[in-house]
C-alpha cells in the first residue's frame, strides 16, 4: 500500500474532504482549486519509490535483514536535489548502522530518468511471530524549476509503506516427568511443546534415533539487488534419521509418532514404553529424540534433542540357597539350623537390613530372639548368610511347610521398606510311638511276665519294632526276658511287646519307673534307610508280703484291733457295775 504525503512551499491540501468544507465558493474558485491540486499530484510524479528488495528471501526471527530501495527521478523536466530516504521500522524490526546516519540515507541530486539504490540493515526480533510487518520509507527532496531563466525549488515528501513477511521458526522442547528401574520395561509420557514462534506442520518424533545429512548434490541460486546479480552454488543436504542400536535405555515397540501441526506455545503428548538396561547404575541418562517437521516457509526441518531420564536404581531382595542341619527334619527335631542367603539382585544400596523368621506351629524357636538376624547394609549385587534356629514338635505332621520370613531395611533417602519371603521347610515322617500300658504290678521274689501295649502314633511305618528293658544297678530288678519283638506297625497301629520282671525278694513295696527302650527301622520302601531309637518311662509297683513295710502294717493292724477290744470290754463292765 503507497500513502502519498504532499507539502507544498506555501499551500498545503487536506483531501477532498477539505474541499466540501468550501462548498459556499463560486464554481469558479472550486474549478481554480482542482487545477492546483491536480498540478500538486503531477508534482509528486516526479519521482518514483521502488519496490522493496531484500535479502535473505525469507526472513524469520533473529535474522539481520539487508533492504534495497531504487529511487528514480520519473520527472522528464527538473532535476531533483537533496534527496533523503528515511526509513521507519515498526516491530520486530530494529535498525542496524550502516549509513552514516542512523536510518537515513541521502543522494545529492537525481538527473531526469536517473536511478540510485539505498541500503538499509535490519534485525528482526528474535520472538517475533509469523506475520506480515510494517516498514516506513519516507522520501523527501527538492524539485528545481527554471521559469523565464529563473530557478524555482519546491519540497516536497513522500512515504511509502511497505510489509514485510517474518516466519517464525518452530523450537521443540521435550520433557517427561518420569524415574526409570534398571531391567523394566515401563511406559511412559513424553510431551513435546514447541516453544518458537511459527507453526510447525507434519510433526514426526523418532524414539532413540541419531540425525545424519545425506547430500543430496548442489543447486544454483541468483541473488538480485537492483542490478547486482550473484550466483551461489550450495550443497544440498537431506536430513535422514537413524535408529540407533544397543542404547542403555531403549523403545520397544513403537519408535516413531506422527503429531501433525504443532502451534507456537501448544504441546502434545505421547507415550513411550522404554527397556532400561539392568547394567545401569543410578543417576541420569540421555535418550536422543529426533523432532522433522515442515516449517512455515515450506522448508524441511530437523532437529536432535535429548530427553533427561532418571534411573532410579531399584532393592530386590531375595532368598536363596536354604540349607538345614540336619538335612533330613523330622518331627521331634530340636536346634533344626536353617541357613538363608540373603542377596540384593537390585541396583541400590539396602541399608540397616534386618530379618526375622516367624515361626509357628509345628515350629518354635530354640530360644529367645535367635531367629531375628541384622546383617547391616547390602550392596547391589553383594549376598550374606544368616542362621536361624528351630524346634520341631513331636507330633509335626510329615509335608512341606511355608515358614515366613520378614526383611525391613531404607533405601538410600533414609525411607524405611518392609517385604516377605517364604522358605519351603519339609518334614520328613517318621514313626513314633507312645506307650499305652500306664503301669504295671509285679509281685516281689517271682518272676513276672507283664504285656507292654504301644502304638505308632507317627506318619510312617516301623517295621522290625523291638521293645527291650533297660537294667538299671539302682534298682531291684532282673529282667530275665528283657526284649521282645512286635513287628510292623503302621501309623496308628497297636502292638503287645511281653518282658520278664523278677524284683528281689526283699525290694520294697512301692512305685518304680523303669526305662523301655523301643527301636525299629524306617520305610525303606519310601527311602527311609533309618534307625529309630526311643526311650519312655513305665511304672512298675512291686508288691512284697516280706518286706518291713508289710509287717508294720500287720503290727499297726493288730494294734487297732487290740485297742478296740479292750476298749469294748471297759464299756461293757461300766455298764455292769451301774
Amino acid at each position: 500500500m503507497v500513502i502519498l504525503m504532499v507539502k507544498l512551499k506555501n499551500l498545503q491540501f487536506n483531501g477532498v474532504k477539505k474541499l466540501k468544507e468550501v462548498f459556499r465558493l463560486s464554481r469558479i474558485r472550486i474549478i481554480f482549486i482542482q487545477i492546483i491540486l491536480l498540478m500538486a499530484i503531477s508534482s509528486v510524479g516526479a519521482i518514483q519509490i521502488g519496490e522493496l528488495e531484500y535479502q535473505p528471501n525469507i526472513v524469520h526471527p533473529g535474522d539481520d535483514v539487508d533492504i534495497w530501495i531504487k529511487i528514480t527521478n520519473d520527472n522528464y523536466n527538473n532535476e531533483l536535489k537533496n534527496i533523503v530516504v528515511e526509513i521507519t521500522p515498526h516491530y520486530p524490526f530494529e535498525l542496524k548502522q550502516v549509513n552514516p546516519v542512523k536510518g537515513k540515507a541521502y543522494i545529492s541530486h537525481l538527473n531526469v530518468g536517473e536511478s540510485d539504490t539505498v541500503h538499509f540493515k535490519l534485525h528482526v526480533n528474535e520472538n517475533a511471530p509469523s506475520n506480515n510487518y510494517e516498514i516506513d520509507v519516507k522520501v523527501s527532496y527538492d524539485e528545481v524549476e527554471n521559469e523565464n531563466g529563473k530557478e524555482i525549488i519546491n519540497h516536497y515528501e513522500v512515504t511509502k509503506v511497505y510489509h514485510l513477511p517474518v516466519y517464525g521458526v518452530a523450537n521443540f522442547e521435550v520433557f517427561g516427568n518420569f524415574s526409570l528401574i534398571p531391567a523394566k520395561t515401563q511406559t511412559v509420557p513424553i510431551i513435546i511443546s514447541n516453544l518458537g514462534t511459527g507453526k510447525a506442520k507434519d510433526v514426526n518424533i523418532y524414539i532413540g534415533y541419531e540425525l545424519n545429512s545425506v547430500n543430496a548434490g548442489t543447486q544454483s541460486t541468483e541473488i538480485s539487488a537492483y542490478g547486482t546479480t550473484k550466483t551461489v552454488e550450495e550443497n544440498i543436504f537431506y536430513p535422514t534419521v537413524i535408529p540407533i542400536q544397543n542404547l542403555p535405555i531403549s523403545p520397544v515397540g513403537i519408535t516413531k509418532f506422527y503429531l501433525g501441526t504443532i502451534k507456537p506455545g501448544e504441546s502434545k503428548e505421547i507415550f513411550v514404553k522404554l527397556y532400561t538396561s539392568d547394567k545401569l547404575s543410578e543417576g541420569s541418562y540421555q535418550i536422543p529424540i529426533v523432532i522433522t517437521w515442515t516449517g512455515e516457509d515450506g522448508s524441511k526441518k530437523a532437529t536432535l534433542v535429548s530427553l533427561g531420564a532418571y534411573v532410579k536404581g531399584d532393592i530386590a531382595l531375595g532368598i536363596s540357597n536354604v540349607i538345614t542341619d540336619p538335612v533330613e527334619i523330622k518331627p521331634g527335631t530340636t536346634y533344626a539350623r536353617i541357613d538363608v542367603t540373603i542377596t540384593n539382585n537390585g541396583h541400590q544400596e539396602a541399608k540397616n537390613v534386618v530379618l526375622h523368621l516367624i515361626t509357628k506351629k509345628p515350629f518354635k524357636d530354640s530360644w529367645s530372639n535367635c531367629n531375628i538376624k541384622d546383617i547391616g547394609n547390602l550392596l547391589p549385587g553383594m549376598s550374606k548368610t544368616v542362621s536361624f534356629y528351630v524346634d520341631v514338635d513331636k507330633y509335626a505332621k510329615a509335608g512341606h511347610y511355608k515358614l515366613p520370613i520378614e526383611i525391613t531395611y531404607l533405601d538410600t533417602t533414609d525411607n524405611e521398606h518392609s517385604t516377605e519371603k517364604f522358605i519351603d521347610i519339609y518334614i520328613k515322617p517318621k514313626p513314633l510311638f507312645e506307650i499305652l500300658t500306664k503301669e504295671v504290678n509285679v509281685t516281689a521274689g517271682e518272676d513276672n511276665v507283664v504285656y507292654i501295649k504301644i502304638k505308632n502314633i507317627g506318619n510312617e511305618k516301623a517295621v522290625e519294632v523291638k521293645v527291650s528293658a533297660i537294667k538299671n544297678s539302682g534298682q531291684p530288678f532282673d529282667y530275665p526276658v528283657k526284649s521282645d519283638t512286635v513287628g510292623t506297625l503302621y501309623p496308628n497301629q497297636t502292638g503287645v511287646a511281653t518282658i520278664t520282671i523278677h524284683p528281689n525278694k526283699d525290694a520294697p513295696s512301692k512305685p518304680y519307673y523303669i526305662t523301655l527302650e523301643i527301636r525299629c527301622a524306617g520305610d525303606s520302601e519310601e527311602g527311609d534307610n533309618n534307625v529309630y531309637v526311643y526311650q519312655k518311662p513305665l511304672k512298675v509297683v512291686v508288691k512284697n508280703s516280706n518286706s518291713g513295710e508289710f509287717g508294720i502294717l500287720i503290727g499297726i493292724a493288730l494294734l487297732v484291733i487290740i485297742t478296740g477290744a479292750g476298749y469294748y470290754l471297759y464299756r461293757k463292765k461300766k455298764k455292769t457295775n451301774e
